[in-house]
Formats: C-alpha cells, sequence, structure tokens
C-alpha cells in the first residue's frame, strides 16, 4: 500500500480486488466496511464542507465501477453455462416417446 492512502483508499482498493477476483462474499464484507468507514468519515465533516463532494465522486465511481464488472462477470458466466451440452429432462416434461419394445397398458 502507497504511504499516505487514507482508510477508506485502502477499503476501496480491498473491494475492487475481491470483485475483480470474484470472491463475492468477500467483496460483500469489503463494501459492508467500506460504507461503514464513509459513514464515519462524513459524520465528521461539517455541513457545506468542500470534501463532501469530493467523497460523494468518489463513492459513486467506485459504485459504477464495481456494478459494472459484476455485470460483465455475470454475462460471462451466463455465456459459459449456455455453452454446455443440452441434457433431455427426464422428470417432469410429461410421458416420455416409447420404444418400440416396451409394452403399453
Amino acid at each position: 500500500m502507497k504511504s499516505g492512502e487514507t482508510e477508506l483508499e485502502i477499503l476501496a482498493s480491498r473491494l475492487r480486488a475481491r470483485v475483480a477476483e470474484g470472491r463475492y462474499p468477500e467483496a460483500q464484507q469489503a463494501l459492508a466496511e467500506y460504507c461503514r468507514e464513509i459513514r464515519a468519515t462524513l459524520g465528521g465533516l461539517p455541513p457545506g464542507d468542500p470534501g463532501l463532494r469530493l467523497l460523494q465522486h468518489e463513492w459513486q465511481r467506485l459504485y459504477d465501477e464495481t456494478r459494472r464488472r459484476v455485470l460483465a462477470k455475470r454475462a460471462h458466466a451466463c455465456e459459459r453455462l449456455a455453452q454446455l451440452p443440452k441434457f433431455p429432462h427426464l422428470y417432469g416434461d410429461g410421458p416420455q416417446p416409447r420404444h418400440t419394445w416396451q409394452c403399453s397398458g
């Protein structure tokens, strides 16, 4: 980590890394930590502080970036699933076709 990096930047980097690695349960925890830290930071700023706009911009950028990555990974997973071989349904789709050697009734 770079020296001078704030706690919010560290948590944002951790969130980005977890999403990039596809470690979503850990990414969810990192997001919760980030949200707690941003609430604490915002709570310590006086009304009208110029830092509010900066934090809002950083949060929006992190949100948009994370959302895009998750949606792209989801689309990639759907594409991979669509390429799997299709197997016939064995149950619940009505009667199966009979073979000529099967007796009826």
